[in-house]
């Protein structure tokens, strides 16, 4: 499908397509996840809306990430610990920037962009 807000994507449990981002001066590839159980389901508008909110405010976005890690994980390096893997938007408008852990590989993070800016588990998140 392609979406003039999304850019070109492919279904696959969600709707994905990927893009770079640079935290504490690395630049990752990450995969851009619109939620959707179902191909026919589409996008919304809430996600339409919460893209263009990141692409507006993408800077100050991941500059607040890099503050939440480094203040909720003040031990150890955050920029080495942590790995960015998707950007998901939630069928409500509301998107977090998933990590991966190097230290505990079954359990990775999700640092909440929208509604509110906050780090939980992605267990709690998912």
């Amino acid at each position: 499908m392609n979406s003039t807000v999304f850019g070109e994507l492919v279904f696959n449990v969600g709707w994905k397509t990927e893009t770079e981002i640079s935290l504490f001066n690395n630049n990752y590839s990450v995969i851009i996840k619109a939620a959707a159980y179902f191909e026919k389901d589409g996008i919304t508008a809430n996600q339409e809306a919460a893209i263009v909110d990141f692409g507006d405010h993408k800077n100050e976005r991941l500059k607040s990430v890099e503050k939440l890690l480094l203040t909720d994980f003040s031990e150890g390096d955050a920029s080495k610990r942590f790995v960015p893997r998707t950007l998901l938007f939630q069928r409500n408008g509301s998107y977090a920037l998933l990590f991966d852990d190097r230290e505990d590989e079954d359990e990775g993070i999700a640092v909440c962009l929208q509604p509110e800016a906050k780090i939980v588990s992605q267990d709690e998140y998912l």
